[in-house]
């Protein structure tokens, strides 16, 4: 247990950089460093596409804050975050790493998370990157700021003590979760599922996928979840095109109704909850269309829907089991559930194997998830197997097979 104490309230205001010399002289800085922290502050409510507003970079407990509003030409410091010879470390920066990556154009290299590290030493996942300050360095940080005006200038000087902390304690919570995977050795899964991470963050957005983002019913049919899946994806179009979060532009439980009701006729959308009436004569027609044309196309087009997945009771109670099983491996593994994989992965796995489907492209069948969990999940769902548990206190020590 540690003795936490509260955030020093030294003052750390100072001026943001704000020209292009003065970010070359930075990045000739952290050219020299062993690694550095970085994470950005943005606002992503107003735009469809999010609007940079702060970057702040660590050197060891140093910290700069870079003023991307002001500065011109951030090539220098974009080359830093793609350049495989530089460690760079970030916490929860899946969002902050799509935004660095679009400007740049270029896939980011050799970056560290630490809260997919904590999640592979057993801490769980996700965790803040305040839990994590508390747990390694003692200190408790208030969180006032997140949604903060960071597009507004000047910077207020809480914002100022805000943005320093959220990553000045980055280099302390790296070394001290180093040490951990190495005595699990666990640095391979480490660096494999960082690098998803910077996979996932220079892919573009795929616009017939932004339809898996909605909860849907798990009523609609193979041609309804087409609907929503074109409906969606013209969504993103509108979206882009007038700058818009596409959320803004039509809300998921009207995109979902429409779906659900495959309407004929212009004037049945007048029946969808919420369907703004402004939007009515602009976009009816092309949606009745829209439906119409799917209607017309092949089903081997549609999205397979959850009257597809076998739901009988012995099928229901294999799936749990794996799940049940999928848990305890992580945990007595020190390795946190939600960071491998969640229970529709799961569930989907066990019914590829109970079907006798291929499992060679499912994700937890190769890679650092396979060694994980995959393997030994299963291990215990195609052969018999005895497994022992061990439990300390209410803890799960070990399971032996």
């Amino acid at each position: 247990m540690h003795n936490v104490k509260s955030r020093k309230k030294e003052s750390t205001h100072g001026m943001l950089l704000s020209s292009n010399a003065e970010l070359v002289a930075l990045c000739d800085r952290l050219k020299n460093a062993a690694a550095f922290g970085i994470d950005t502050e943005f606002i992503g409510e107003t735009s469809y596409t999010p609007i940079l507003c702060l970057i702040q970079i660590s050197i060891g407990a140093e910290v700069e804050l870079v003023d991307p509003m002001a500065i011109d030409d951030l090539s220098p410091l974009l080359n830093l975050i793609s350049d495989p010879a530089i460690l760079k470390m970030c916490h929860a920066g899946e969002q902050d790493l799509a935004i660095l990556a679009q400007r740049s154009g270029s896939r980011p290299t050799n970056v560290i998370d630490t809260q997919v590290l904590a999640g592979l030493i057993g801490l769980g996942y996700p965790l803040s990157y305040a839990k994590l300050v508390e747990y390694f360095c003692a200190v408790s940080l208030a969180k006032a700021h997140t949604y903060s005006a960071w597009d507004r200038r000047p910077l207020s000087h809480a914002q100022h003590e805000y943005a320093i902390d959220d990553v000045k304690y980055l280099s302390a919570i790296y070394a001290a979760i180093s040490d951990r995977l190495d005595s699990l050795n666990r640095r391979p899964w480490a660096v494999a599922a960082c690098e998803e991470r910077c996979d996932v963050a220079a892919r573009p957005p795929d616009p017939q996928l932004a339809y898996i983002k909605i909860k849907a019913p798990r009523s609609l049919n193979s041609l309804q979840l087409a609907v929503l899946r074109e409906l969606c994806a013209w969504r993103e179009q509108l979206a882009y095109e007038h700058d818009l979060p596409a959320r803004t532009m039509l809300p998921d439980n009207v995109l979902r109704d429409i779906a659900k009701q495959l309407p004929t006729r212009a004037a049945q959308l007048n029946n969808i909850k919420e369907f703004p009436q402004r939007e009515l004569a602009s976009y009816a027609e092309f949606i009745v269309a829209l439906v119409a044309r799917l209607k017309d196309q092949p089903a081997s087009t549609y999205p397979p829907a959850a009257d597809e997945i076998d739901e009988t009771p012995d099928a229901r109670v294999f799936g749990e089991t794996a799940w049940a099983l999928a848990q305890t491996i992580c945990i007595s593994g020190h390795v946190s559930t939600a960071l491998v994989a969640s229970q529709a992965d799961v569930l989907e796995l066990a019914q590829q194997v109970r079907a006798g489907k291929p499992i060679a492209d499912h994700k937890l069948a190769s890679g650092w998830r396979y060694e994980c969990l995959g393997k030994t999940l299963l291990e215990c769902l195609t052969a018999e197997q005895s497994i022992t548990l061990s439990c300390r206190n209410g803890v799960l020590e070990s399971l032996t097979r």
